[in-house]
């Protein structure tokens, strides 16, 4: 007989990916035992309105609503709060989450809400929940006791435990820690709790098994710094490669606990890594209860390089002690590591955290309400703040979204120019350039060539048009999604079918031979210049599923691929382009052998 119903709400930024339950999947496990108790869970986004958040959670006629909440997502949350409260003046409301530990003093202000439950949320919704099965108001307090689950494995696996199906999410988080040994001013995730807890590896093991069968495409793993021990992580990157090697994971972890052992397992798996730089500065991270060796951050990431592992960088500008020029060296510290990508942000002033408590002593204004952005500081202006934020949008332009990773060092260093300098000329050519930013590969070859035409060198921008197509094209073909349909191959070849090239498959002309772009890797464009000449090349980038190919071909058969639109049939495009059959035979037998020529639907 249920006694108490509770729905307990998530609310994403978006519907994506990483648009998963887990937080209020695991309070409902761990009181999975008390039969007395319904627990329902919803979700929903920011991108649905109050209206239909409000009518789906009181759908369910509840006894109580829990709301899971964060930073980017409390007004909302406070607006349906508000909203029910006026439908259901009944009904108790309690919340928790990340943003309820920082800010549960302020939160406590808003008299919609009957409880908050700071910190981890597992062991006070248990006894909040007895509380209502006991018939008792938990009376009196308005902010629960924090207490923590000691022994992770008291916490069931919302996956094993078949609460969080992995067959209905196109991407899943994964919990294999809690705690931080760290103690970032900026961050509350250590604040409360020392020390650094681990779910088991059998039950790692397990859920591994479980993704690997559910056939998971990409999975975040949460830990804040997943190498903190480093014998453990090696052997938690055996187990994935053992159990799951065909998904994608993204890892936190630290630049200066990295090893060659650890670089080369990372390489070895099909993963991306996220590193907390912050800063080049040190002076600056002290500030922040932070610190860096410059020369062995380089080397430590090299390794990463070395060993071809995925990673990118994390910057924040606005830190306190920082300044505009502080930035921009740290930009091109950052930069010069060679990041997959770099990620860029303003401070943001958490409640709860040290930096918080310190804002006024550090000369820190910041806005009151989330996302608590910095505004200025004694050495950070709010224009150079502005200014900041608008080298952090073609920092992601150019070289995040432009995948400009394996190229840009060669334009900058024939340049003469720092990344600081090359983000801030485009920053420029952003606000003077009208087009859409759809089109990033169109605007990057736009902005080169003012770059390029400026300085005068016609063959050095023809390498640099080169290098943009190239990596374009490489990165276009290495996402490319193949063709579900395609089952076998499509041999022979049939004049009258029409046919159409696959998503894997690319194509551009270049000036210089496309082959030698692939086999030099990073391109010093003065040598370039002096070894190569200029010639002509139709190139093909295709994926064959275990490696990027790239070729040069005749040009006609660079037409012949041209010419397939998805309405003419193979002897017609033949007579279009003037090419005998025979000719022609091998080349297009090779494309249907390697499914990169295929029947259109």
């Amino acid at each position: 007989m249920i006694i108490h119903k509770t729905v307990l709400v998530s609310c994403h930024i978006a519907h994506s990916p990483q648009a998963i339950p887990l937080a209020t999947s695991l309070l409902k496990t761990y009181v999975s035992d008390l039969s007395a108790l319904e627990v329902v869970l919803v979700d929903f986004s920011l991108e649905d309105s109050v209206e239909s958040a409000v009518e789906k959670i009181l759908g369910f006629h509840s006894h109580s609503i829990g709301f899971s909440m964060y930073i980017w997502n409390r007004p909302f949350i406070e607006e349906i709060v508000r909203t029910i409260r006026k439908m259901e003046p009944e009904v108790t409301i309690f919340a928790g989450g990340p943003e309820v530990k920082a800010s549960s003093i302020s939160l406590s202000q808003n008299t919609y809400i009957n409880y908050l439950i700071p910190g981890e949320g597992e062991i006070p919704f248990r006894l909040l929940m007895l509380s209502f099965l006991q018939g008792n108001d938990s009376s009196g307090e308005k902010i629960l006791p924090q207490e923590h689950e000691t022994d992770l494995e008291n916490i069931l696996s919302p996956y094993l435990s078949g609460i969080l199906d992995p067959r209905q999410y196109d991407g899943l988080l994964w919990e294999l820690s809690r705690g931080c040994p760290f103690n970032c001013s900026f961050c509350c995730e250590s604040r409360g709790i020392s020390g650094v807890r681990y779910f088991s590896e059998k039950r790692i093991t397990e859920e591994l098994k479980l993704f690997e069968e559910n056939q998971v495409e990409q999975i975040w793993v949460l830990d804040p710094t997943f190498n903190i021990d480093k014998q453990r992580a090696i052997r938690i990157l055996s187990l994935i490669e053992e159990h799951g090697p065909a998904i994608h994971y993204t890892f936190e972890i630290r630049a200066e606990l990295l090893d060659r052992d650890l670089a080369e397992a990372f390489a070895s798996l099909n993963c991306s890594l996220q590193i907390g730089l912050q800063s080049s500065d040190d002076k600056v991270l002290r500030k922040l209860n932070r610190q860096i060796n410059k020369e062995v951050f380089t080397q430590k990431i090299s390794l990463l390089n070395q060993c071809g592992a995925i990673f990118g960088l994390d910057l924040i500008y606005g830190l306190p002690g920082d300044n505009m020029n502080g930035f921009l060296s740290s930009l091109d510290f950052a930069i010069n590591q060679i990041p997959n990508h770099l990620d860029i942000f303003r401070l943001s002033v958490f409640p709860g955290t040290e930096l918080y408590e310190k804002a006024e002593e550090l000369g820190i204004v910041y806005d009151k309400l989330a996302p608590y952005h910095v505004i200025s500081t004694d050495s950070y202006s709010a224009k150079e703040l502005r200014d900041s934020e608008e080298i952090a949008t073609a920092v992601d332009l150019f070289y995040n979204r432009g995948r400009s990773a394996g190229w840009l060092l060669s334009i900058i260093d024939y340049l003469n120019l720092k990344a600081s300098e090359f983000f801030m000329q485009f920053s420029a050519f952003l606000k003077r350039e009208t087009e859409s930013e759809s089109d990033i590969f169109a605007l990057q070859n736009q902005f080169l060539i003012k770059l390029f035409s400026q300085a005068g060198h016609d063959d050095a921008l023809a390498v640099a048009i080169d290098l943009s197509l190239f990596h374009h094209l490489y990165s276009e073909a290495l996402h490319g999604e193949p063709e579900e349909q395609i089952t076998q191959n499509s041999k022979p070849m049939n004049p009258n079918q029409i046919y159409v090239k696959s998503a894997l498959l690319k194509q551009g002309i270049f000036s210089y031979d496309v082959t030698v772009y692939y086999e030099m890797g990073m391109v010093e464009i003065k040598s370039f210049i002096s070894e190569f000449s200029r010639e002509v090349s139709y190139g093909l980038i295709f994926n064959r599923g275990y490696e990027i190919m790239t070729m040069s071909v005749e040009k006609i058969f660079y037409q012949f691929i041209s010419a397939l639109d998805g309405k003419r049939t193979l002897k017609e495009i033949l007579e279009l382009i003037g090419a005998e059959r025979e000719d022609m035979e091998d080349f297009i037998d090779y494309l249907l052998e390697s499914k990169l020529l295929i029947p259109a639907v």
